[in-house]
């Protein structure tokens, strides 16, 4: 029952007992060309891009599959949580049903279809088909396997898998603590607010003058606007939202908002230009291959905003959280 709740134990417990057997520990860069940007300040990227299907998410996943009674596991994602359950499958031996949009790059469905092995229902590309589907095919599936057989997991607000990815904060206090240093921040993408829910409560509960900077991208600042407003603030429901960084385009949700207005020390938002050229700069000067969504990490960290409002920080850690890219549609070509 401990395992449902957000916690630095359960953390660790998800951990120790299930998520470090299956994911790779993956490494913390440093780039000079990037520490000059912003003099005074070294940059620490946990490099979560390097991580099996290409992002953090297998972790939250493997943890809440591997604590979940079911054997057949429903999901609805078009990107990394769609690959990570169908991979957390077929590592733990069940079964994956996932819902992806009509208009999902082929790319991804092949990803999850005929490189891990889940199945594939599609639906319109909303949100609301979305749920409305899989939630038919869970009551379908549980008439013919029985109620426990089946369980749908949500991308993040499943508490199992907010502490599942909490687990890339235990490797970052580590891998610095190997290198005898200390974070002054981390800064970590949000779209649903699983990943940095997580990060948040492990790090808050370790090491609490750390500060917590989540990033957005402008044009999808549901975080930004829970923060701001001391509640929960979600972007506007049937609007589709134009951006770039397309996996950080959710809301926060019941679970992820209080652990942001808790832990959270500040939320910047980024606009599409410093998105593009964040990534664009990782690229060049890091060689390293990462998403939009993980481009806003890395603007807010360079921002201006962000020194001007903390020119303390010395070592600041950057989330790398996912390199799943369309390389023929990259924003500067």
């Amino acid at each position: 029952a401990d395992d449902l709740e957000i916690s630095e134990a359960a953390i660790r417990r998800a951990y120790s007992e299930r998520v470090q057997h299956h994911v790779h520990r993956t490494p913390v860069l440093e780039c000079t060309q990037m520490n000059a940007r912003v003099p005074g300040r070294s940059f620490f990227l946990k490099s979560e891009h390097l991580q099996r299907v290409g992002a953090f998410k297998i972790r939250g996943a493997v943890n809440a599959i591997g604590l979940s009674a079911a054997n057949t596991i429903v999901t609805q994602s078009s990107g990394n949580h769609a690959q990570a359950v169908a991979l957390a499958c077929q590592l733990l031996g069940k079964a994956a049903v996932v819902v992806m949009p009509s208009n999902s790059p082929q790319v991804k469905v092949d990803a999850v279809r005929d490189t891990y092995g889940a199945k594939v229902e599609f639906c319109e590309p909303t949100q609301e088909a979305r749920e409305q589907r899989s939630a038919e095919l869970v009551s379908a599936l549980r008439s013919e396997l029985g109620e426990e057989a089946v369980e749908e997991i949500h991308p993040n607000q499943d508490p199992r898998v907010v502490n599942g990815q909490g687990t890339v904060a235990i490797e970052l206090l580590e891998q610095m603590a190997e290198r005898e240093q200390k974070l002054d921040a981390v800064v970590v993408s949000i779209g649903g607010g699983g990943l940095i829910g997580g990060i948040a409560t492990l790090i808050k509960a370790v090491s609490p003058e750390t500060l917590v900077i989540g990033a957005e991208a402008e044009r999808a600042c549901s975080a930004f606007k829970t923060k701001a407003a001391g509640k929960l603030v979600t972007n506007p429901p049937n609007t589709k939202i134009e951006s770039i960084a397309d996996s950080i385009k959710s809301s926060l949700g019941q679970t992820t908002y209080p652990l942001v207005l808790k832990h959270v020390d500040s939320v910047f938002t980024a606009t599409e230009e410093e998105i593009s050229e964040a990534m664009r700069f990782t690229m060049e000067r890091t060689k390293q291959v990462i998403e939009a969504g993980c481009g806003a990490a890395v603007a807010v960290a360079l921002s201006k905003q962000l020194h001007e409002a903390h020119p303390e920080l010395k070592n600041v850690g950057v989330i790398l959280c996912g390199g799943n890219v369309d390389l023929s549609n990259l924003p500067w070509l």
